[in-house]
């Protein structure tokens, strides 16, 4: 994912440079900082150069007289010497992965002014160890926050209309959806409140603090790559009320022993569980019909799996470099499993033993 977002970043701000260079009196330079007119009177900041200060200021306003209202996409990307930047009162919106590795910055204030922050635009800004949300936000893209390790205390304006703040964690103002958790707290479990209906994608995302979470049963969705990475997680329980569990939900999770997939699931995403080396033996419930590409791929310490008669199809590298895998006891018939449709690198799947009309345990 990093690596993608590097990719893509990066793209972005080449092509913003290069792309219309019969434009480039539109790109003016100040003060080491590169910004391109709206031609409206509006202007926003699209790079620096000949970075050497550990402090920055952004103006007002452009060598043209612009007034600066956009931090554009990528604009600090990886910045590693910043320290410390001040955003204008005429910024209304933050762009994607405008500060992205920005991993000397300690501090940053986002004044009232701002809207909009946009995805990954704080992503691997390791020394951040708060952050405040004014009232004027109102869009926060996912993953803003995304593996800001030392993040403790995510804290946001009691007058904000669109996120709220509770024990430091960002949630929507209506408490259901956990927005972000602040990985950097020194917290070892963590009990989800009961309002909470989804969980946002990346969430928890590199929290290697974490040995358990609580999943309360009013949650229903846990979105994409939400606990990636926390590998001192070492039990969860996904409840009954959850139907769905989005990719690479679980990926890395390297102290997790054993997952049950519950009866509510009905298709587990594209590596959910990619390189969950701890995982012994795995429970995949009647209502699962769908086991998706390298869900459980890499996870080299499984040595059984359940699987329920409703599956009707494993994706491709599903279990590829399960080499442990031994023994699969399924609920269905020899019939049954010949009709599943089993993608390609499943070779550990289909040449462990196969026990059917499994009648499970409990």
């Amino acid at each position: 994912m990093k690596k993608l977002l590097t990719l893509v970043v990066l793209t972005l701000v080449s092509l913003c440079i290069f792309a219309s260079c019969d434009k480039i009196d539109s790109i003016l330079f100040r003060e080491g900082l590169y910004f391109t007119s709206n031609d409206d009177g509006t202007c926003y900041v699209m790079g620096i150069d000949g970075f050497t200060d550990t402090n920055i200021e952004i103006p007002f306003t452009s060598p043209d007289g612009d007034r600066v209202t956009s931090i554009g996409e990528g604009a600090f990307y990886y910045c590693t010497g910043l320290t410390s930047i001040v955003i204008p009162d005429s910024v209304t919106s933050i762009g994607l992965g405008a500060f992205a590795g920005c991993t000397g910055l300690t501090s940053i204030v986002i004044p009232d002014s701002v809207t909009s922050i946009g995805r990954f635009a704080f992503e691997n800004c390791t020394g951040l160890t708060s952050i405040v949300i004014p009232d004027s936000v109102t869009s926060i893209g996912y993953g803003a926050f995304y593996s800001c390790t030392g993040l403790t205390s995510i804290t946001v304006d009691e007058d904000n209309t669109s996120y709220q703040s509770i024990d430091g964690n960002l949630y929507s103002k209506n408490g259901r959806t956990l927005i972000q958790y602040a990985i950097g707290k020194k917290n070892t479990s963590f009990t989800i409140p009961d309002s909470v209906t989804s969980i946002g994608g990346f969430a928890f995302e590199d929290c290697t603090g974490l040995t358990s979470i609580v999943i309360p049963d009013s949650v229903t969705s846990i979105g994409y790559e939400a606990f990636r990475g926390c590998t001192g997680l070492t039990s969860i329980v996904i409840p009954d009320s959850v139907t769905s569990i989005g990719g690479a939900v679980f990926s890395g999770c390297t102290g997790l022993t054993s997952i049950v997939i519950p009866d509510s699931v009905a298709n587990i995403g594209f590596g959910a569980f990619y390189n969950c080396t701890g995982l012994t033996s795995i429970v995949i419930h009647d209502s699962v019909r769908s086991i998706g590409n390298r869900a459980f791929y890499g996870c080299t310490g499984l040595t059984s799996i359940e699987i329920g008669d409703s599956v009707t199809s494993i994706g491709e590298n599903a279990f590829y470099n399960c080499t442990g895998l031994t023994d699969v006891y399924y609920t269905g018939t020899e019939a049954e499993w010949e009709k599943i449709s089993i993608d390609n690198d499943n070779e550990y799947l289909t040449n462990a033993t196969i026990h059917y009309n499994y009648v499970p345990k409990n």
